[in-house]
């Protein structure tokens, strides 16, 4: 036996269970098999009969019809088939369903017996499982053979009762009464379903059908008939049910609804869910294109038009998201599935299913807002910005059109930080932010690219390189002065650096980078203002970026080298110390001045290594003169204010001085006032107090050149101070100089500090740095910078001119 089901009486194919595919000996797909292959298998008397009966099914009459099926190997088999029709709520047929059974051994067992030939004509009619009667008082006759089954079947087996004097489950007792009033009037009656309980509880579902028996005088003899045992097709049927209950609930959970369109009626069905989803009244909207069109997003109809075109054309199943208007008004996200309907090789239709995602589609929308939007100031983030300036330059280049990238660099930020906190520092983020949207309006697109950096996408539309300027003056002067944050007030400002879009950047990268060397130059220029792009800048990048290179490969190769200028004692003439001062020859430009090259080191982070070759190098050297018998000089070496953010400094200090065994009081580390700028003294104290105490002398170097704030000599331990040479030059002739650098030298020795004067030329300054009793000075006055091999021999020169210029002093004052 095996089951088959049909959901159209239009339909060309028809669903059968695996047990009825053996049966056929046929292949399905997924279960489907057109219906004309499977009648093709039965006898052509029987064709026109089954054909007569399914529409028949499909009007709300049942059927049972017996048959001959013809096996591929030419076998006759009899059987069975049974159709039942579904009613839908309306009372109308909405699937057939049915079984189909083999009877061969049956028939061929009655077809024997031929004493009982009327009887096997009546139980063939039935088309039965097995035969009973009852008798005129309708008590069912006792089975004469035995049959298996639980004990709410024997109960029928065993005869002696009525059948509605059975225990029959509960709800069956208003089909069993008029069962009863058809058997009491002698009417015939077809597949009466009914449920026996035995004693044990075990259960039975049994489909009877049977007529009337009369004798030849019309007297009322009883009933013969046929009954089955539905039980297992009673569970299979409750559990499709049970299916087709979860599967609507799921559409329902999942939102979801099908439809359908058949190109011969030339009109769409929905399904009772997709009605739902959208919020129309089944028998108030008819679902046409012109009827549906009007809820559809800009443009959505004829994408959703073109993709059942696409299908038709092709027969491929395609995907697609559209946003339509609910029946209320709010837009919904929906994923639609369209799927070609194929019948005998032929498109016949479309099917597909829509689904309500627009949760879903919100929460990427929401996703997609975290994931391009900085969380701070609400504007785009770096990602968006990139996307953004891509599809810019495209259209530029697309439409002819020109923009406009403008790079915003805040001045003195991490002044704000370190000095009022990361809060405040926030807030002023958020306060920037509040300006750039005041100022731009809506048109431009602002975007924080990290820190304190901020960019600005504009289309120009024929904006003049002046009214570019004008533009980028004018969010400089709203971004510069004091701002009132809840920590207190900060003053800031901002330098922005611009690039013309496609003229400075084809790509994304090379537009970023020309704006970011505009920024950088503007800053070089003094920050506080804007500046355009100019190409120029590109090829002083590069020549910046080959000269790192080499620079690196000479740090990496030894290819450096120090200089030693002395320090010169002006009250004993004696060579106290020297400073360390780097050289470097490149291989093809020869000697580059440090002016050059240190602050390519510095923005490379090359500086680190840089100076701790020449920490290293200079300890080694002091260290060799002290073997070779030498008087104890000290050593200077300039520190940058990387080497100290960068690293553990202190730490790396004094291994050198493990390494090389250079005396710790001999080494002096000169730092100038560079390394207190977006930086709290709290740290350097405490950088400074550790070098310190490894004895360690501190030097602040170029006084006079930059904060210069008193409060630093008075609260950090630097046992130097080094005047700028902009003070000693020109001294012995300009009075103000003579009085400001008096004035200096008395603070320092106020302060227990030495004094070093660098950059003297002319013996005239020398004379009036001794007159302020200054204590040191270096300078090309006594030596230029020269190789550690003749350090020592310029030093016992300019001891001995010292000695004889003593000499002639003492004559002078003799006289």
């Amino acid at each position: 036996m095996g089951y088959w089901e049909a959901d159209s009486a239009d339909a060309t194919d028809f669903w059968i269970s695996p047990e009825l595919a053996a049966f056929y000996e046929l292949e399905t797909d997924d279960g489907f098999i057109a219906i004309a292959k499977v009648r093709e298998r039965y006898l052509s008397e029987s064709r026109k009969i089954l054909e007569a009966h399914y529409a028949a099914c499909w009007a709300g009459q049942p059927y049972a019809v017996q048959t001959k099926l013809r096996k591929p190997d030419g076998t006759l088999l009899d059987c069975v088939v049974h159709g039942e029709p579904e009613f839908d709520v309306h009372g109308e047929v909405r699937r057939v369903s049915g079984i189909v059974r083999d009877i061969t051994q049956e028939t061929s067992a009655l077809r024997r017996l031929a004493d009982s030939e009327q009887r096997l004509a009546d139980f063939v009619s039935t088309a039965s499982d097995w035969c009973w009667e009852s008798d005129a008082d309708h008590r069912l006759l006792p089975y004469p053979k035995s049959l298996a089954g639980n004990a709410a079947f024997q109960t029928v087996a065993a005869g002696r009762k009525a059948r509605w004097e059975l225990a029959y489950a509960p709800e069956d007792e208003a089909a069993m009464a008029r069962h009863r009033a058809d058997m009491e009037a002698h009417r015939p009656f077809r597949d009466f379903t009914y449920t026996l309980i035995g004693e044990d509880g075990s259960r039975v579902s049994i489909c009877t059908s049977g007529k009337p028996i009369f004798a030849e005088d019309g007297c009322f003899l009883g009933y013969r008939g046929t009954s089955s045992d539905i039980t297992q097709l009673e569970a299979a049927r409750a559990l499709l049910d049970q299916r087709t209950r979860a599967l609507e609930e799921a559409h329902r959970l999942g939102k979801i609804g099908t439809w359908s369109y058949r190109l011969d009626r030339g009109r769409a069905v929905w399904a009772t869910e997709l009605y739902q989803l959208l919020g129309f009244e089944p028998d108030r909207f008819e679902p046409t294109y012109q009827n549906i069109r009007p809820y559809f997003l800009d443009g959505e109809a004829d994408r959703f038009r073109d993709m059942q075109n696409r299908v038709l054309r092709t027969c491929r199943t395609e995907a697609t998201d559209l946003r339509m208007r609910h029946a209320d008004g709010t837009v919904r996200d929906l994923a639609v599935i369209c799927k070609a309907e194929i019948a005998h090789d032929k498109v016949i239709g479309i099917i597909g299913t829509v689904q309500d995602v627009t949760e879903r589609k919100e929460a990427e929308r929401q996703l997609e807002q975290l994931a391009y939007s900085d969380p701070l100031t609400g504007l785009a983030n770096r990602a968006l910005f990139k996307r953004q300036l891509a599809s810019m330059i495209e259209s530029c280049a697309r439409d002819g059109q020109s923009g406009a990238l403008l790079l915003i660099d805040l001045d003195r930020f991490k002044e704000v930080n370190d000095s009022l906190g990361h809060a405040a520092g926030d807030e002023l983020l958020i306060h920037v932010a509040a300006v750039l949207r005041q100022e731009l309006g809506p048109s431009p697109f602002i975007a924080r690219l990290g820190g304190d950096e901020f960019a600005v996408l504009a289309e120009e539309r024929g904006m003049s390189h002046v009214a570019l300027a004008g533009l980028a003056d004018r969010l400089i002067a709203r971004l510069s002065g004091p701002v009132n944050l809840a920590e207190g007030e900060a003053f800031v400002g901002a330098t922005i650096g611009i690039a013309r879009l496609p003229e400075h950047g084809a790509t994304t990268e090379s537009a970023v980078r020309n704006a970011d060397l505009a920024l950088y130059m503007a800053k070089e220029a003094g920050r506080g203002r804007a500046q355009l792009f100019d190409p120029v800048y590109a090829q002083a990048a590069d020549q910046r970026l080959d000269l790192g290179r080499h620079l690196r490969h000479a740090v990496e190769t030894g290819a450096l080298k120090a200089h030693y200028q002395p320090q010169v004692d002006l009250r004993s003439g004696r060579v106290t110390g020297f400073e360390a001062l780097l050289r470097w020859t490149h291989p093809e430009r020869g000697p580059i001045s440090p002016a050059e090259f240190i602050p390519i080191a510095e923005s490379s982070g090359l500086i680190v290594d840089l100076g701790l070759w020449v920490l290293r190098e200079a300890c080694r050297q002091g260290r060799a003169w002290l073997d070779a018998g030498l008087p104890a000089r000290s050593v200077s070496v300039n520190v940058s204010p990387a080497q100290i953010w960068n690293g553990d400094f202190e730490t790396a200090v004094s291994a050198v001085l493990a390494e090389t065994g250079f005396p710790a009081h001999l080494l002096c580390l000169e730092l100038t006032e560079s390394l207190f700028v977006d930086h709290t003294e709290q740290r350097i104290s405490r950088t400074l107090t550790s070098l310190s105490g490894l004895g360690v002398r501190l030097a602040l170097d170029d006084f006079g050149s930059g904060y210069s704030s008193l409060g630093y000599l008075t609260r950090l331990p630097f046992d130097l101070l080094k005047v700028d040479r902009a003070f000693v030059d020109g001294v012995s002739s300009a009075p103000e100089k003579r009085k400001l650098l008096g004035g200096i030298i008395a603070l320092s020795h106020g302060l227990g500090m030495t004094v070093v004067a660098e950059g003297a030329e002319l013996q005239a300054e020398v004379d009036v740095l001794r007159s302020l009793k200054c204590d040191l000075v270096q300078g090309f006055v006594f030596s230029p910078p020269i190789v550690s091999e003749q350090a020592p021999l310029v030093a016992i020169g300019i001891e001995h001119e010292a000695g004889r210029s003593q000499q002639r002093r003492n004559r002078v004052l003799a006289q």
